[in-house]
């Protein structure tokens, strides 16, 4: 999509999977497989729908896929299935790693960071060397402070030698013009979502703040929600404003409905749209 001198699109890394229940916490089985059809193991396809903004001089990146740095434990865990990879994709596209000027990072989790850093001759280097990997403060705490429950989210290679690339956040910030980091909590301490505007349009990409098109009612939060009522407050709030204004949604997660618009605010219904 072309607006006022913005070039707003989505990049994809592929297709992974997890466990459905989990991704659905209280919602029962019956409600979310109308939505996403379990495999034997339990397991929902998932997308990993980058956001891509150009304005001027500027291509930012919002959030990088899973990347490439898995140990055969993990591929197994996770099933990611692609044709291409991020990087291709974004090639195809005419988007050039040394292009990048801005990584958006909505929190550090590996399905958010696989493509932060990637292997030049065995060693690990960031992967878009003009960027700044903008992220909340809370975040790196996060990652550099793990507990038993939290470690298991992150892929510590994603954030070798990249401590000169990071800019840190604490809250709140615009950081092009059109362009705000807004700090939501809810999945995680740190978490942060990505608000456009663009004329008298407004772009949100929720991250995993709502994940799918499936999670669009507040009270549907994922069981892997640090803090779940913070969640459930947030995308109220968010909700209410992106109805009124009639916002574009980008979910990073669903595999087929990328983008949308309330339809209603009583029963949260959807209108899928394209950009």
């Amino acid at each position: 999509m072309k607006i006022d001198g913005f070039v707003l699109l989505l990049a994809s890394d592929g297709t992974f999977k997890l466990d459905g229940g989990a991704m659905f916490g209280i919602v029962p089985k019956p409600v979310w497989e109308r939505y996403f059809k379990p495999d034997e193991r339990n397991k929902i396809t998932l997308g990993t729908n980058v956001l891509v903004i150009k304005n001027e001089n500027k291509v930012a990146l919002v959030d990088l896929g899973i990347g490439n740095k898995f140990d055969k434990k993990l591929e197994d865990i996770y099933e990611i299935n692609r044709t291409k990879t991020l990087l291709q994709d974004l090639s195809e596209k005419g988007i050039e790693r040394g292009d990048v000027t801005h990584i958006f990072i909505t929190h550090g989790h590996l399905d958010h960071t696989g493509w932060t850093t990637t292997y030049n001759h065995n060693e690990l280097e960031p992967t878009f060397p003009n960027a700044k990997y903008i992220m909340q403060e809370d975040t790196l705490k996060e990652i550099k402070e793990p507990n038993q429950k939290t470690k298991p989210n992150y892929n510590y290679l994603n954030f070798q030698n990249l401590d000169s690339h990071i800019e840190l956040l604490n809250g709140d910030e615009e950081i092009f013009p059109g362009v705000e980091l807004v700090k939501s909590g809810g999945h995680t301490k740190g978490h942060q979502v990505v608000i456009v505007r663009v004329g008298n349009k407004t772009f949100i990409y929720f991250g995993d703040l709502i994940p799918t098109s499936a999670h669009i009612k507040p009270a549907y939060v994922m069981a892997y929600d640090l803090y779940p009522m913070d969640t459930f407050s947030k995308k109220k709030e968010i909700l209410e404003k992106a109805y009124e204004e009639q916002w574009t949604l980008f979910f990073e997660h669903d595999p087929v409905t990328s983008t949308a618009q309330l339809a209603d605010i009583e029963s949260y219904s959807l209108k899928k749209i394209s950009i």
